[in-house]
């Protein structure tokens, strides 16, 4: 149980029960003339989800970008640029997809991994 101290009286409230899952994915795109997009996650769990892991891209011809996108397909973050042979860690909350953008202008192959612990109330 976790507890509320006031000056009045010592309360406590239940404590919340969570689940966590651990997804790990490989992930690839071939682009041969226009934007590719790769949904790497999408979130049919829970408004209150949290997602903490990592995006790792192995090879391609340029930069990706990853997007963070809201339940109305809005960008929720600044979009991260991620270089062929590095990697991003993250930790994002109530986000509804994360996707990828695989340049048009650069065409190829292009592959990585994506891994993700999903934890979310249970209500």
């Amino acid at each position: 149980m976790s507890c509320s101290n006031s000056t009045s009286a010592l309360t406590c409230c239940s404590d919340k029960e969570y689940v966590q899952d651990k997804v790990c994915s490989p992930w690839s795109g071939t682009v041969v003339a226009t934007d590719v997009t790769v949904i790497v996650f999408t979130n049919n769990l829970n408004q209150n989800l949290v997602g903490t892991g990592y995006l790792q891209y192995d090879v391609g011809p340029a930069a990706i970008t990853l997007n963070l996108l809201n339940s109305a397909g809005a960008a929720m973050i600044t979009p991260v640029t991620i270089e062929p042979g590095t990697s991003l860690a993250f930790t994002y909350r109530r986000f509804a997809s994360i996707t990828l953008t695989l340049p048009g202008t650069d065409a190829g192959t292009y592959q990585g991994e994506f891994c993700i612990t999903a934890r979310y109330p249970i209500t």
